[in-house]
């Protein structure tokens, strides 16, 4: 004999499962699943902003000026002979 508590499955229109609790027992996973979401939201954030200083550092600390530019710049430039656009 059917269980007269089991409801049979209802569907909207796009094919999601409708919830027909009532509404204290629809709130009751709905509050249970905030927490986590907004302490992996916290935790996301903080991991995010110790790996972009820890990005910063890094850079601000490795950095070598003469990969980059160095004192001799413009010398190398101009004895490329590339035109520059001014």
């Amino acid at each position: 004999m059917p269980d007269p508590t089991m409801r049979p499955a209802i569907f909207d229109p796009f094919g999601e499962r409708l919830d027909l609790r009532s509404g204290q027992d629809a709130a009751c996973p709905s509050a249970s699943r905030r927490r986590p979401v907004r302490t992996r939201r916290i935790v996301g954030a903080v991991l995010f902003w110790v790996l972009a200083a820890g990005l910063i550092t890094a850079r601000g600390a490795f950095f070598d000026p003469s990969t980059a530019f160095g004192p001799d710049a413009p010398a190398r430039v101009a004895a490329t002979g590339t035109p520059v656009l001014r």
